[in-house]
């Protein structure tokens, strides 16, 4: 009878651990992050996000060459398809001492990232690089 019951133990030990790995690795603990930019040139990509709705990407500390703005876009990151772009954002507060913010609402549950479309008005690759004292990701609405 020890061994049934050891088994038991086993099995539902099992059962609780991979119970508890969606939690782990739900989409909220991967959220909200920040970071910083240094020499990013055109086609730069952010690490990935989960959201569910609601998106702001903020710069602070920018500089460039010529020290005027920075596009991006937010995209949703889908498997085996090009990915859902929103549109490019012009970042120009945040060479100027201010923060640069960028949102995107009714966005469907996925994973995010954005990318560096265009520095000081130009869209071609390593033409310019930027750099972002402090970047951050916050998905939450209620701010």
């Amino acid at each position: 009878m020890p061994l049934i019951r050891g088994k038991k133990r086993k099995i539902a030990a099992v059962v609780a651990g991979a119970a508890a790995l969606p939690v782990l690795f739900a989409p909220s603990a991967w959220a909200n992050w920040s970071s910083y930019i240094y020499g990013a040139t055109i086609g730069f990509e952010s690490r990935r996000w989960a959201d569910e709705s609601y998106t702001e990407v903020n710069f602070k500390g920018c500089k460039s060459e010529v020290n005027l703005a920075v596009g991006i876009e937010i995209y949703q990151d889908i498997n085996n398809w090009p990915d859902d772009g929103y549109g490019e954002k012009q970042f120009t507060n945040c060479f100027i001492g201010k923060t640069s913010t960028g949102t995107e609402s009714g966005l469907p549950s996925g994973a995010y990232y954005f990318e560096i479309k265009s520095i000081d008005g130009s869209y071609q690759p390593s033409a310019n690089w930027v750099t972002a004292t402090s970047v951050s990701v916050d998905t939450t609405l209620a701010d």
